[in-house]
């Protein structure tokens, strides 16, 4: 926060607005900035009365809650005695300016009401002209990868560019798994429907119990609170009127994923137990690397997917398999 001695409210040439220049001191803490009422008066160039006056009917009418909006610092006088000191943060800062008669009160309310007018029709306002637009700078960013990827392939170009390059297009195929979660249009793509490998929970047990040799886990890792896990396995085979449900190997391996970490069949361990198996599922069913020897779904990819579904709401089922489905899909 600011104060500005020539008492105007000025925009430059990028179009951004500036009202204050000269600097005030204040504090920042819980994101958000604190004045005293003393600050608060020359902002606005008005009395300190004045201002305690409206903070007063400000909590009176319950325009802003006292608790939330005003704190208490100590301050040493110039008599040099310690005494507590009201200070109060950017939402009472701007109720009040919304409330004092001054010139330089008039001139933040119009800067402000600008700012406010800016921010919903720029920021958060949705049309469906802005919409086109941002999809057309989609495509074209998409029909840009392909064409330096074209590049990188003639003689001549440096190893730092085909590098570049490289970088660009392998992350383009996940920059548009995040366009279409953002826009609500993540559909489930084919996957391989043939399989002749079923995990049962024999062998799931097996492998909780070689992950807990293998990490030194505690006895608590893997032991299962009730009948829940052998549920989880049986769903991803359940059929209706004599087919799958999930009839692809991808679909399997997701909602594998997705109902034991969601399930929590077991004391300690569940997101961890979750992670193997489905690794091991992809693993035993010839899909954990792609037509070029590398993991559909890397490591840190990995985790992060248990998390997010572990964090998850029940009604994000379909979207969460969804994500996993695309990052399962080979690369085009």
């Amino acid at each position: 926060m600011a104060s500005e001695k020539q008492g105007t409210a000025q925009q430059d040439t990028k179009g951004q607005v500036i009202l204050y220049k000269n600097h005030l001191e204040v504090r920042l803490e819980q994101d958000t900035v604190w004045l005293d009422a003393h600050l608060i008066a020359g902002l606005f160039e008005v009395g300190r009365t004045v201002i305690v006056k409206h903070i007063g009917n400000i909590y009176k009418t319950g325009e802003l809650s006292e608790k939330a909006t005003c704190a208490k610092i100590a301050q040493v006088a110039a008599d040099g005695k310690t005494r507590q000191m009201n200070i109060y943060n950017l939402d009472a800062i701007l109720s009040i300016g919304y409330r004092v008669n001054s010139k330089r009160a008039t001139q933040f309310r119009i800067w402000a009401t600008n700012v406010l007018r800016h921010h919903l029709v720029e920021g958060y306002t949705i049309n469906k002209k802005r919409l086109e637009t941002q999809q057309n700078k989609i495509h074209e960013l998409q029909e840009t990868v392909r064409l330096l990827g074209n590049i990188a392939l003639l003689d001549g170009v440096s190893d730092e560019a085909k590098g570049i390059v490289q970088i660009i297009a392998e992350y383009s195929r996940a920059l548009n798994i995040l366009d279409d979660f953002d826009h609500q249009r993540l559909a489930a793509p084919k996957g391989t429907r043939k399989t002749k490998y079923k995990l049962s929970y024999d062998e799931a047990r097996k492998i909780i119990d070689q992950m807990k040799i293998k990490f030194k886990d505690s006895a608590l890792v893997g032991q299962e609170k009730d009948k829940s896990f052998q549920g989880s396995l049986g769903a991803i085979y359940q059929t209706f009127d004599g087919k799958d449900v999930y009839p692809t190997i991808e679909a399997k391996a997701a909602h594998l994923l997705y109902f034991i970490t969601k399930n929590h069949s077991f004391i300690d361990g569940n997101k961890r137990i979750a992670a193997a198996l489905f690794v091991c599922f992809l693993q035993r069913t010839g899909i954990l690397l792609d037509k070029d020897g590398r993991k559909r779904i890397d490591d840190n990819a990995l985790v992060a997917l248990t998390l997010m579904i572990a964090a998850s709401k029940p009604s994000e089922k379909d979207i969460m398999v969804k994500v996993i489905l695309n990052l399962l899909a080979e690369k085009k």
